[in-house]
């Protein structure tokens, strides 16, 4: 397990923001602020690609604005409209040759051959669709993070239903399968739960500060984490949480962020800043 203590503070535009001895964060590239409203960034190996969502309006606004833009490693936009025909994009998953994105009150399918959209799943009820994960089976989950109704779908057999819905869970965001369990955050109140797919039982991990919106695990028992306003953290295999980097204060957020443990990758769109900005992570204590 790792032991990490708060250290420095630093600034978004040079280095960074309140990091662990054995975690600093350098940028390595911000892209041009051709974006509009990116929430969420997806890296897709066999293209050597990011796709990135875009809102291009307001979060729960249906004006068919919305778009994913696909970028390269360098942060260069490659194609900025490469799937169109969207309300409010937000999170993705891919399993197959399709990228699944939520979309206010709908799952949508697009195929990743050529980026136009093959079906669109209604999901009863939904207020505001937020992250998106899968499972091996192919099995795709989606968490609606509104207050009245907070719950987790699930898309199985072409049917999109409600799959979990818990006084044990509020608003889940920050959705990703990790060692057969579902991971999810709490967009209000920080909780972070495990949940087992097949008898839905849910398992605290920890409890953090603040809303969780991106989760991804670091390989070493931790899992990065963001908030919406602009807190990138790290919650520690015993249950602390560590401030990464903060912006709050300068309104740059810190949406569902994407993060490549090989290349030490740590990928965050800034939402109403429109930019995806790429840090690297460097932890002393894995060498």
């Amino acid at each position: 397990m790792l032991k990490i203590t708060l250290g420095i503070t630093m600034l978004l535009s040079s280095t960074l923001v309140e990091a662990a001895p054995s975690y600093t964060l350098s940028r390595q590239w911000a892209s041009e602020p051709v974006l509009e409203v990116p929430e969420c960034v997806l890296f897709r190996p066999a293209d050597n690609l990011f796709y990135v969502s875009n809102v291009s309006g307001k979060p729960a606004e249906k004006n068919g604005a919305g778009f994913v833009s696909k970028m390269d490693l360098e942060g260069r936009v490659v194609e900025l409209k490469w799937a169109s025909g969207l309300n409010a994009p937000k999170g993705m998953i891919i399993h197959g040759d399709s990228l699944y994105v939520s979309d206010i009150d709908e799952l949508v399918q697009v195929d990743l051959n050529s980026g136009e959209i093959l079906k669109r799943y209604p999901a009863t009820g939904a207020v505001f669709l937020n992250d998106v994960a899968a499972d091996a089976a192919g099995n795709i989950y989606v968490g609606d993070s509104s207050a009245e109704n907070g719950r987790i779908y699930r898309l199985s057999a072409g049917k999109l239903e409600t799959w979990l819905k818990s006084s044990k869970m509020e608003r889940p965001n920050g959705l990703h399968m990790h060692e057969g369990r579902l991971l999810a955050g709490d967009a209000r109140n920080g909780h972070l739960i495990a949940i087992d797919p097949k008898t839905k039982a849910i398992s605290p991990i920890a409890v953090t500060d603040s809303g969780i919106d991106g989760l991804k695990p670091d390989g070493y028992g931790n899992f990065f984490t963001s908030n919406w306003k602009g807190r990138t953290t790290l919650i520690t295999a015993e249950g602390k949480t560590v401030i990464l980097m903060d912006t709050t204060e300068s309104n740059i957020n810190s949406a569902d962020f994407e993060y490549l443990a090989d290349k030490k990758m740590l990928v965050i769109p800034t939402f109403f800043d429109n930019r995806v900005v790429a840090f690297t992570v460097v932890n002393s204590q894995s060498n």
